[in-house]
């Protein structure tokens, strides 16, 4: 039967439609390789209150760490602005930068981060010697492989910033001279167009990645054969970092989980309206703050001494 209609073809009962993605249940069990494991040699589950606890078998945990010792984490990191990069046309990109690697995989773990594994530990080390790849867009961090990895508990420490090197002299301007002075702040990626055409001489200005939990130098000890001499480092636009949190969007001066001690085993504080923090545990027979017969109380000098 044609349907005049075109727009109706899909309301035809006559033939059913068929997901597009997916499987049924029954296609998966059909394929399924849990034939391996004996489901009777399973853990017995112990429910704890409102949780349930299963203890795994240590040596096949123990297995799973050795299948990830030639691994590597890496951090995709985009500027506002850049597409979006899947992790096909990532492994696309590096395959074009690696032809001398074979058989390596990627996945993806969520929040930017993949887990690349390698065929040989040499290849691993290749990678991880690497550091940082510039994708374009994109900057890509690797990291050594560490277990219990979870993306959600990892913070941002690598920022882009341009950094100044102030009054070097003119025989040092050469494009793989800056890259190695630069490599002292972090690694170097790109150089100012106005330093490279040498418009002015008062500073040489290159685009480093920084860890921003390591220290920030401001100066670089440069070393040739015959002298050994300082060169002055200016940041621009230099982002906020918070060294309690390991974390980037605030100083430490404003960090809310010094103010407020959210961390374990730290006292909970609160600021005062003198500007000093005032300690809100308990105390043998007072609290900071107590109301006698309806009175406001304020401790004593001798109150506060015994806190």
């Amino acid at each position: 039967m044609v349907c005049p209609w075109p727009f109706l073809v899909v309301m035809d009962s006559t033939e059913p439609l068929l997901p597009k993605f997916g499987k049924t249940i029954a296609q998966a069990l059909s394929n399924s390789v849990s034939g391996t494991v004996q489901f009777d040699n399973l853990p017995p589950k112990v429910i704890m209150g409102d949780t349930v606890r299963v203890k795994i078998t240590q040596k096949e945990y123990e297995r799973g760490i050795a299948d990830c010792r030639r691994n590597l984490h890496g951090k995709l990191t985009l500027n506002k602005g850049d597409p979006p990069l899947t992790t096909l046309v990532l492994k696309v990109k590096l395959s074009g930068l690696w032809p001398m690697l074979k058989n390596w995989t990627v996945t993806p773990l969520g929040k930017g981060f993949f887990e690349f594994k390698f065929n040989t530990i040499e290849d691993m080390r290749k990678v991880w010697a690497m550091r940082l790849v510039n994708l374009m867009p994109g900057l890509l961090h690797f990291y050594c492989w560490s277990k219990d990895f979870t993306p959600q508990h990892q913070t941002q420490m690598h920022a882009q910033i341009w950094i100044c090197l102030l009054h070097l002299p003119q025989e040092y301007w050469r494009q793989k001279t800056l890259y190695e002075i630069a490599s002292g702040i972090g690694t170097p990626l790109t150089i100012d167009t106005a330093t490279l055409e040498r418009c002015f001489g008062l500073y040489a200005k290159v685009l480093v990645d920084v860890d921003l939990s390591n220290k920030m130098f401001e100066s670089v000890m440069v070393e040739r054969k015959g002298l050994v001499f300082p060169v002055s480092v200016q940041y621009e636009r230099q982002p906020l970092f918070c060294a309690h949190c390991n974390a980037l969007g605030h100083s430490i001066q404003n960090c809310m989980k010094i103010v407020y001690g959210v961390h374990k085993g730290e006292p909970e504080t609160a600021p005062s309206k003198e500007g000093y923090s005032v300690q809100k545990a308990n105390t043998k027979g007072m609290a900071n703050t107590q109301l006698r017969h309806g009175v406001k109380h304020q401790p004593s000098e001798t109150e506060f001494k015994n806190c």
